[in-house]
């Protein structure tokens, strides 16, 4: 960058320190002084942030900078107009929510809702137990992961510990658990409602008017089985998702997509921190239990942690009849 000799004695740190304040908007007299204050000489510190602003990098970088900056505070400016305008304790309960007012109050408004007469009306409701699908589907193989416990990773190493069982074997192994677990759990991706004969248990699915589409039901639907005490880590999707809770209770730990702290420590779309063990603030943390025959809207972008309370059965759907696939949405990927 063509830098005065009295700048080219300054530890490379405090150009890299100096060149992100600068970025970040920060004055350069108080720049000047923080480096003053740290021992660089006033001189030094003059020469080191002329270098620094007349570099083409710099003035490229500029630009893109004070853009992220605005960004940051719409971020903010939503932040604290939705910790104010929501009950900061938990997800509203509703019922009657028509697919007119779940696409215009909730899925556009990013935001997540308990429904409490959709899975009460579908005939999984009731019917559906462990044992249900034991008698009716037992000799089904399906792919279920184990061995989760021995890896802190679990979710994000799924394939590698997956094997294949009878579901009459699976159910078995559930209900002879005698305590909370983790270590084994029939997740959404074994994509057994495409693969096998358990498609038809969508024939037990029927919801109201104008929430899915119909037709896509089998492709974007995913069933979940296991013990109390599995848990899903603090993680995001990349599309909007109607979870049912057919059996048994589950407890949501949700935070919303614009507490951007997250992202600090995230990989791929599971968070670096654990809700049930970490302190969360400022993190704001909406915590539910989702009932038997309750569904929870999940919109996309919002993390969230599951955690089964009891032996649990549930289905998550994402067959919306609007554009659903958020893909691109990958904030933590982004170095």
């Amino acid at each position: 960058m063509g830098e005065p000799d009295n700048a080219l004695e300054v530890a490379p740190e405090w150009w890299r320190w100096a060149t992100e304040n600068l970025l970040r908007g920060v004055q350069e007299s108080v720049v000047s002084e923080q480096l003053q204050a740290a021992g660089v000489s006033s001189a030094q510190a003059k020469e080191l942030i002329a270098a620094i602003v007349r570099s083409p990098i710099f003035v490229a970088a500029r630009p893109f900078a004070r853009a992220a900056r605005r960004h940051e505070l719409l971020v903010r400016l939503q932040q604290r107009m939705a910790q104010a305008a929501l009950d900061p304790t938990g997800i509203p309960r509703r019922s009657g929510v028509s697919a007119a007012e779940l696409r215009d109050v909730f899925v556009a408004g990013n935001t997540p809702v308990i429904l409490t007469d959709v899975v009460t009306r579908w005939p999984a409701f009731g019917r559906w137990t462990p044992a249900y699908l034991s008698e009716h589907f037992g000799d089904v193989t399906v792919d279920v992961t184990t061995g989760r416990e021995s890896d802190p990773d679990y979710d994000m190493h799924a394939a590698r510990h997956t094997e294949s069982t009878p579901l009459r074997d699976f159910v078995a192994r559930v209900e002879a658990a005698r305590a909370e677990t983790n270590d084994f759990y029939m997740v959404a991706n074994n994509r057994v409602l495409e693969r096998t004969r358990l498609g038809s248990l969508l024939n037990d699915v029927v919801l109201p008017d104008g929430y899915c589409a119909t037709q896509r039901l089998l492709g974007s639907s995913a069933l979940w089985l296991g013990p109390a005490g599995t848990v899903t880590p603090l993680h995001y999707d990349t599309s909007n998702i109607l979870f049912g809770q057919v059996y048994g209770r589950k407890r949501y730990r949700m935070i919303a997509p614009f507490e951007t702290s997250l992202f600090e420590g995230a990989r791929a779309m599971y968070a670096g921190r654990d809700p049930e063990r970490d302190p969360m603030d400022p993190v704001l943390v909406k915590d539910v239990v989702l009932e038997p025959g309750e569904a929870l809207f999940i919109p996309v972008g919002w993390w969230h942690h599951v955690r089964a309370l009891d032996v649990s059965i549930s289905l998550g759907i994402n067959s919306f009849p609007f554009p659903n696939n958020f893909d691109w949405y990958r904030p933590s990927n982004i170095a």
